[in-house]
């Protein structure tokens, strides 16, 4: 069994390169194992504190999975590891027009019920914003690996408003859906 500590970085614990770029089959694998190994329904008859040392490394796993299968979440704790604060009340990108066409497609999407077929607006609206993220997505990894951390944060900001408008893009299909 991989001895596992709760100060290990994502990566490590996986066994994997500290990159962007995951491979995703070797994080799922990994991960099995490794949950396999430290479920606590393996330690229902062993001590007190090797039952909570099996919940702490149960959601240390998850929480690091979902870190790492995440592209937003995967770029700031790469940028973390390099020593780069984040505020999350308090940051938001300085891209004025980056932030004027979020607006506009956020205006898009909530007068997307008067068009004549909203679902079809709302997919064409999700092409345009992965199309975004994929931009913003290479322009995250380009900063980081010139070691350029300050635009890297900037498209980790970035990416927080992609995922932001996926959500209103899905929610207003539930509620289409709904009708």
């Amino acid at each position: 069994m991989q001895s596992i500590s709760l100060t290990q970085n994502y990566f490590e614990l996986f066994d994997l390169p500290i990159q962007f770029e995951i491979d995703k089959a070797a994080l799922s694998a990994q991960f099995l194992r490794l949950q396999t190994s430290y479920h606590p329904d393996k330690f229902v008859n062993s001590s007190d504190e090797e039952r909570r040392f099996s919940l702490q490394i149960t959601g240390y796993l998850n929480e690091a999975l979902d870190t790492l299968k995440s592209i937003r979440l995967r770029a700031y704790y790469l940028l973390t590891l390099k020593g780069v604060s984040f505020n999350d009340d308090r940051d938001t990108t300085t891209d004025m027009p980056y932030l004027l066409e979020q607006m506009e497609i956020r205006q898009s999407i909530e007068d997307v019920e008067q068009t004549d077929d909203p679902m079809d607006e709302l997919d064409k609206l999700r092409q345009i914003i992965t199309v975004r993220q994929d931009d913003v997505e290479q322009n995250f990894v380009t900063n980081y690996q010139q070691g350029n951390y300050t635009d890297a944060k900037q498209a980790v900001l970035k990416l927080r408003y992609c995922e932001r408008i996926f959500g209103e893009i899905q929610r207003m299909e539930d509620r289409l859906d709904d009708f």
